[in-house]
């Protein structure tokens, strides 16, 4: 069972990765941030689900900000490609 934070990070990946501004690598599967992607439309996207989707207002207790610091700082803490491409390229 996922506890409340493990939830709430959950929702804040699924919405970088839903604005591809988090993508998946399609050979090892890790998550990346792509600061080739604006990262405005998934902070928009945060704030109107805080807004209109229940499950998503319950969970952040109707707290856009926490739901947009949280987006923030897993991106921030996100590598900017996939950390096993980046060891298996050649120097």
């Amino acid at each position: 069972m996922q506890t409340k934070l493990e939830k709430k990070q959950a929702i804040a990946i699924g919405i970088a990765l839903q604005t591809q501004v988090m993508k998946a690598c399609p050979v090892h599967r890790q998550l990346y941030f792509d600061d080739d992607v604006n990262p405005a439309g998934a902070f928009a996207l945060a704030i109107e689900l805080v807004r209109t989707h229940k499950p998503v207002a319950r969970e952040f207790e109707d707290d856009e900000h926490a739901l947009t610091d949280l987006l923030s700082d897993t991106l921030g803490m996100a590598p900017l490609c996939c950390p096993a491409c980046r060891t298996a390229k050649p120097n």
